[in-house]
């Protein structure tokens, strides 16, 4: 596409983006056409992205300008611009990478109320705050001047390289809204220079503003690859095309550069060659010598064609004649290129048949023969350096694959410092978003999946603390312990499972934070896989996960953790145990009270007490017979007026009767003090 096409697509850009907006404000929350407008919505702006770069649309009171021209689309788009505005955006800037969660972000900051945006100090810090790091904003505070009116200490601070990161925005944003914008900045930037220079004149100016523009140029090569070179033509055609009296100067300065400064050379690149012939005629035309002939040619190493019909324009306006062929020369190309005509003509296939003999294969052999596990380590690392660079899904997929074979013969040649390597970029990669992360996070699970499989339950327990993948899956336990988790369940062989749940368990508390929200899954079987690593951390902080289970509205999963808990040693097991003593389940209750301990229930005898007052539990007499018993083993004589509440004699239905012995019998052995074993098993029975 030329530049009508990237101008269509910026167009199409801003009108989904405004009826992304409009859906936020006209329709509740639940709407299906708030969510359609925003997938419309990054589709196409990841479209204008993968062509073109970052996306950049400029607000003013009046309306809106998009490609350095104002976009007419109506009433409804000159409101978007008027509540941009309105809250001090200059520049709206939405950069490759942009993710559904940042999208629906950005809709609820863009639709607040004016005043509550300038009350938290802007839309720059609530992105910041809100975690939008591929939207950014350039702000016009209310008296803040243009961006392009650059102050003298602004200027002192780009030929420093100390600007901020809002100024480089701001500046990169005007070169960015095109030529016209591009010359206003240069303008002011030339007079800057004149200003912190005033001795300068002639040819020191000249040299003087060039470092200026070279300053420029850092700031642009910052910036995305495919953006920058659009960038860099806005400024070309702002040097060419400046209405100053000091040009000529400023551009016999660019064209003496060009052979040796990669700035100099970058404009002439970026400049047509109409434009690279309207600053060298002034310069011949001035009677000057020609050097500057001899600078376009080498700073046009690259672009023989443009080169040439550059001098053809600068010969055929100025009506000078030039010696090209030798000026032409310099285009030679090198000479490894020209080689290559007659190395191909050399290279001559016959039907002669190529026979090595047996020894010549061994000896071939031997010659290629490295030590494997040094070229599986480099090929690993390669495949990692190449997933993180590239940002096609696709591509990173296929790359990825490749990476988790590798890592299977890594754990079999022991080296497991490349692992854990690998393991924290994924995690990096993963946890910064954008079009690779969900391939990315998928390699993960593969990886971990097959570090699994070529280990054993015992190998890894017997992991120490200081072990290299012990670390890593520690330093990335958030993103190993989602993996882990899913991975889990989809698992269906026992042994297996096993396995990955040591794996999981050995991520220690980092992996805790990922691992609780997937305790309250609809999947009850992903939620019971998870059980046993937290029980095998033992940690403080998978306990409480555990007791969040006593929440979880299947009464199985409940009952699970129930029996994972109990053998658990520790006081903070049976802290944690206690959550469930009250569970509406009579059987997870009954399986709460086999494995709470004496010494808990006298510091749970409260508790206890109010069971046996519980209307609720007396359909159920075996749990209040489970709480009786644990009462009178652990000696708790404050349970004698409850239990003698439930001893009369005149209860109509059978198991309440029932109730009532145990009673009777509990409150005559807790008066007696028991604390044999005998009297335990006179209650038993």
């Amino acid at each position: 596409m030329g530049v009508s096409g990237r101008a269509q697509a910026a167009a199409t850009v801003v009108r989904r983006l405004n009826a992304a907006v409009k859906s936020r404000v006209l329709y509740a929350a639940e709407h299906p056409l708030r969510a359609q407008t925003v997938e419309v919505f990054l589709t196409t702006v990841a479209s204008f992205h993968e062509r073109y770069g970052g996306f950049v649309l400029e607000t003013h009171r009046d309306g809106l300008v998009l490609e350095g021209r104002a976009f007419e689309g109506g009433e409804s788009v000159d409101n978007l611009a008027l509540q941009l505005y309105s809250v001090g955006v200059w520049q709206l800037i939405i950069l490759p990478g942009l993710t559904n969660a940042e999208m629906h972000k950005l809709l609820d900051l863009v639709t607040m109320e004016p005043e509550a945006i300038l009350q938290e100090g802007g839309l720059t810090g609530l992105l910041e705050k809100n975690s939008v790091p591929h939207v950014r904003v350039v702000e016009l505070r209310p008296g803040d001047e243009d961006p392009t009116n650059i102050t003298l200490e602004t200027y002192h601070r780009m030929l420093n390289g100390s600007l901020s990161a809002q100024e480089r925005a701001a500046l990169v944003g005007v070169l960015r809204a095109g030529p016209d914008q591009a010359m206003r900045l240069l303008s002011i930037v030339v007079e800057r220079t004149k200003q912190a220079f005033a001795d300068a004149t002639g040819a020191g100016l000249g040299e003087r503003v060039y470092t200026a523009l070279s300053a420029l140029d850092r700031l642009i090569v910052d910036t995305p690859g495919g953006e920058s070179q659009d960038v860099l033509k806005h400024l070309a055609t702002a040097v060419t095309e400046m209405d100053d009296p000091q040009r000529r100067q400023i551009h016999r300065a660019i064209l003496q550069h060009a052979a040796q400064d990669l700035s100099a050379r970058a404009l002439l690149t970026a400049m047509t060659s109409e434009q690279i012939a309207r600053i060298v005629i002034p310069c011949l035309e001035a009677g000057e010598p020609p050097p500057q002939i001899a600078q376009v040619v080498q700073g046009l190493p690259f672009d023989p064609a443009k080169a040439r019909d550059a001098l053809a324009l600068v010969s055929q306006q100025t009506g000078r004649s030039f010696d090209l062929p030798p000026a032409l020369e310099e285009l030679r190309l090198p000479p490894w290129v020209h080689d290559i005509p007659q190395d191909l003509a050399d290279f001559v296939i016959s039907e002669e048949s190529v026979v090595f003999s047996e020894n010549e294969v061994k000896a071939l052999r031997a010659e290629a023969a490295l030590d494997e596990p040094t070229v599986l380590r480099e090929h690993a690392l390669a495949m990692l350096d190449l997933a993180l660079a590239d940002d096609d899904p696709t591509e990173v997929d296929t790359t990825l694959t490749v990476l988790s074979t590798d890592v299977t013969g890594l754990q079999t040649n022991g080296t497991y410092d490349v692992i854990g390597t690998v393991l924290q970029h994924l995690d990096g990669a993963t946890r910064a978003g954008g079009r690779t992360a969900d391939v990315t996070a998928t390699a993960m699970r593969r990886i971990l999946v097959s570090l699994a499989a070529a280990s054993t339950h015992r190998d890894i327990v017997g992991w120490p603390d200081d072990h290299p993948l012990v670390r890593s899956l520690r330093k990335a336990g958030r993103t190993v312990g989602a993996a882990l988790a899913l991975a889990l369940a989809d698992e269906r062989d026992a042994a297996r499972r096993h396995v990955l749940v040591a794996l999981l368990a050995r991520a220690g508390d980092a992996a805790v934070d990922a691992i609780v929200p997937l305790l309250s899954d609809r999947n009850i079987e992903l939620t019971r896989a998870i059980i046993p690593a937290l029980i095998q951390m033992r940690s403080p902080a998978s306990l409480d996960a555990l007791r969040s289970i006593a929440r979880h509205p299947n009464a199985g999963v409940r009952r699970d953790a129930v029996v994972a808990l109990g053998p658990v040693p520790g006081p903070d097991a049976q802290i944690a145990l206690l959550a469930f003593l009250t569970d509406a389940d009579p059987e997870v209750c009954e399986a709460c009270l086999r494995y709470v301990r004496h010494e808990t229930a006298r510091k749970a005898a409260p508790l206890l007490i109010d069971m046996l007052q519980n209307r609720k539990l007396a359909r159920h007499p075996l749990v209040r017979i489970r709480v009786i018993d644990l009462l009178v083993q652990s000696g708790v004589t404050d349970a004698l007026p409850a239990l003698r509440k439930l001893t009369s004699v005149l209860r109509l239905r059978q198991q309440d009767r029932r109730v009532a012995r145990y009673a009777r019998t509990a409150v005559r052995l807790l008066l007696q003090a028991p604390t044999s074993g005998s009297a335990r098993r006179e209650v038993r029975s």
